[in-house]
C-alpha cells in the first residue's frame, strides 16, 4: 500500500474564525433539505401561458419520474442562470405519468430560438407533440471570437465544455425536473453540427442521457471524455457533408467499443438539419430513442461515473463498511505542536465494495448532508472534515496535520482511488481549502468552493499562478450572500482563469448556504478530473 505524501504545513497560524463566515460547522447544511434556490427567470413566453411556480416536495409520480409539479403545456422562452433556452411541452402533458425529454444542442453561430424554429421546420416539434416528448433547446453562453459555439475553441477547451455541460445538466435538474414530471429513464441528447461536437466530446460521458444522437458531425476513432457505459448512439450524416469521413470513423470506433450504433449515412445530403430530417424522419428518430431507456429504469441511481480504478491507483483499505463510519485520526507532532486524536464521520456508498477503488470528497465545514444522497448515487466516499477544535474556523497548524492524518486513516480503511481525491469547502472551509489545496495541487484532483474567498490564500503567499499544477476549480456563490459577497467569487474566478486553471463558475439565487444541489452541481464538474 502506497503511503500518502504529506501535505505542506504552512508556517502561519492565522485563524479563519475571525472572518465571521465559519458557518457554525455543519449547521449550514441543514438547508439541503429545502428546495434549491435558483436564479431562474423567464422572459415573455412564446405562447400566452407561463410555467407555474415549482411546488417543492411533491413525490415522484413513478419510480422513474422526477416528481416536478406546477408546470403546464406550452412553448416558452426562458432563462436559467443567465442561459436562454426554449422549453416546448406537449399539449398532452399531465402529472399522471412522467414524460420523456429530449435536449437539443444547436450548431455554431446559432441561438436557442432560431434552432428551435429550425427543429420546427424539420418536423421535430410535431413529432415530439405526437410522441409526448418535452423538448429543451439551450443556448450556449460561450462565444468564441464573437461567434457562439459550445465553449469556444474545440481544440483546447474540453474543461470549459465539461463545465458548460454541467451547467446545462443543472438547468435540466433544477429548472425543468422540479417543474415537470420528467421520466429520468427517458432523457435523451441530440446535437447538430457544433452541437454534435459538444455531444461527442463531453455529453457522451454524461450518464443522465439514455441515448446520444450526433447529427452532421464526426470526430474520428477515439473518446474525448470516456463514457460511464457503452450506450446507444445514433450517428446521422450526409455523404456530401464535410464531416462525413469523421462520422464514418466515429461509428466504426463506437461499434468496436461496444456501443449500440445507429449509423445513418444519408446519400447526397449535405450539412443541413432540414435535409437530414427529410430523410431520417424525426418521428423515427424519436421512436429509436424511446425504445432505449436507461438500463435499470432511472438516472436517479446511475453507476459510478468512471470504471473501477486499477489496483495500482487504489489505496487497498479493507476495514471500511457501507454507510456511516466513525474514525479516529491522530496527527503527528510537529514544530512544537503536540499530536491530537480527533473523531470524524465518514460515509461510504450503500453499494461499497472494498475490491473497487472509490473517489473521496473531503467536505469541509458543512457536515455530510449535502453529499450523502449523492454518495450513494455516484459511488463516493465522503469525509466530514471539521477543524480540530470544532469552532467553525480553520488554522494552518493543527488542521493541516489533522487532514494529513485523516487522509492516511481514510485510505487505510477504505479502498480509495488516490487520483480522485477531492476537496469541497464551504465558507471558512472554502477559504482554508483555497490555501491548502492550491499549495498541494498534486495531492488533489480538483477543488470545489461554496461561498469562499481566495483572500486568505493570497495573504499566505499562495498565488494561483505559482502552484504545482493548474488544478480544476468549481465555484458556486449565492448572489445574495451577505457574509462573503458574490464579488469575491467573481474576483477568484478571474484570478484562477488568468493563471490558467480550469474554472466552472456559477451564481445561484440565494445567500450564504451550501445544499445538496450545490454538491451535485460541483460534482458534475469535479468527477471529470484526476490528479497526476
Amino acid at each position: 500500500m502506497t503511503r500518502t505524501t504529506p501535505l505542506i504545513l504552512l508556517g502561519a497560524l492565522a485563524s479563519l474564525s475571525a472572518l465571521g463566515c465559519s458557518g457554525g460547522g455543519g449547521s449550514s447544511s441543514s438547508a439541503s433539505s429545502a428546495a434549491p434556490a435558483t436564479s431562474a427567470t423567464s422572459t415573455a413566453p412564446t405562447q400566452s401561458s407561463t410555467p407555474a411556480p415549482t411546488q417543492s416536495g411533491a413525490p415522484p409520480a413513478s419510480a422513474t419520474g422526477s416528481g416536478g409539479s406546477g408546470g403546464v403545456p406550452g412553448d416558452f422562452t426562458l432563462t436559467y442562470q443567465q442561459r436562454d433556452y426554449r422549453l416546448i411541452v406537449p399539449s398532452s402533458y399531465a402529472t399522471t405519468r412522467p414524460m420523456p425529454l429530449l435536449l437539443a444542442f444547436h450548431g455554431s453561430g446559432d441561438t436557442a430560438d432560431n434552432f428551435a424554429d429550425a427543429l420546427d421546420a424539420g418536423g421535430w416539434l410535431a413529432a415530439a407533440e405526437q410522441a409526448g416528448v418535452i423538448l429543451v433547446v439551450p443556448e450556449t453562453k460561450s462565444p468564441f471570437q464573437s461567434f457562439p459555439v459550445w465553449s469556444g475553441d474545440p481544440n483546447n477547451d474540453i474543461p470549459d465544455m465539461q463545465a458548460e455541460l454541467a451547467e446545462v445538466v443543472d438547468l435540466l435538474r433544477q429548472g425543468v425536473f422540479t417543474r415537470y414530471d420528467v421520466d429520468t429513464a427517458q432523457t435523451h441528447a441530440l446535437g447538430f453540427s457544433d452541437g454534435g461536437l459538444f455531444t461527442a466530446a463531453v455529453a457522451l460521458g454524461e450518464p443522465l442521457f439514455a441515448t446520444h444522437s450526433i447529427w452532421g458531425y464526426g470526430w474520428g476513432a477515439a473518446y474525448v471524455t470516456p463514457p460511464s457505459r457503452a450506450g446507444p448512439v445514433s450517428l446521422v450524416c450526409g455523404t456530401s457533408d464535410r464531416f462525413f469521413a469523421g462520422a464514418s470513423a466515429s461509428q466504426a470506433f463506437l461499434d468496436q467499443q461496444g456501443h449500440e450504433v445507429d449509423w445513418q449515412p444519408l446519400q447526397g445530403v449535405g450539412h443541413t438539419l432540414l435535409g437530414l430530417s427529410q430523410v431520417r424522419r424525426p418521428a423515427d428518430a424519436l421512436a429509436w430513442m424511446l425504445a432505449r431507456p436507461l438500463p435499470g429504469g432511472s438516472a436517479a441511481t446511475p453507476p459510478a461515473m468512471t470504471p473501477p480504478a486499477p489496483a495500482s491507483r487504489g489505496s487497498g483499505g479493507t476495514g471500511g463498511q457501507a454507510g456511516l463510519n466513525q474514525l479516529q485520526a491522530t496527527s503527528q507532532a510537529a514544530a512544537g505542536l503536540p499530536s491530537l486524536r480527533v473523531g470524524y464521520d465518514v460515509y461510504a456508498p450503500a453499494n461499497y465494495d472494498p475490491q473497487v477503488a472509490y473517489p473521496v470528497v473531503f467536505a469541509a465545514n458543512m457536515g455530510l448532508a449535502p453529499w450523502r444522497a449523492l454518495a450513494d448515487q455516484e459511488g463516493i466516499v465522503v469525509v466530514d472534515f471539521r477543524d480540530h477544535d470544532r469552532n467553525g474556523g480553520y488554522n494552518f497548524n493543527y488542521d493541516v496535520l489533522l487532514l494529513n492524518a485523516l487522509i492516511g486513516e481514510v485510505e487505510s480503511t477504505f479502498n480509495i482511488d488516490r487520483t480522485r481525491r477531492y476537496f469541497h469547502g464551504f465558507s471558512a472551509g472554502a477559504h482554508w481549502g483555497y490555501v491548502v489545496v492550491l499549495a498541494n495541487a498534486n495531492s488533489f484532483a480538483a477543488l470545489g468552493v461554496n461561498a469562499g474567498s481566495m483572500g486568505i490564500a493570497i495573504q499566505q503567499g499562495v498565488w494561483p499562478g505559482q502552484v504545482q499544477r493548474r488544478i480544476p476549480v468549481a465555484i458556486r456563490h449565492g448572489d445574495a450572500d451577505a457574509v462573503v459577497p458574490v464579488a469575491a467569487g467573481q474576483r477568484d474566478r478571474a484570478r484562477l482563469q488568468s493563471a490558467g486553471h480550469p474554472v466552472a463558475y456559477e451564481e445561484f439565487g440565494g445567500g450564504h448556504v451550501v445544499r445538496a444541489a450545490d454538491a451535485a452541481a460541483l460534482w458534475s464538474f469535479l468527477r471529470n478530473h484526476t490528479s497526476p
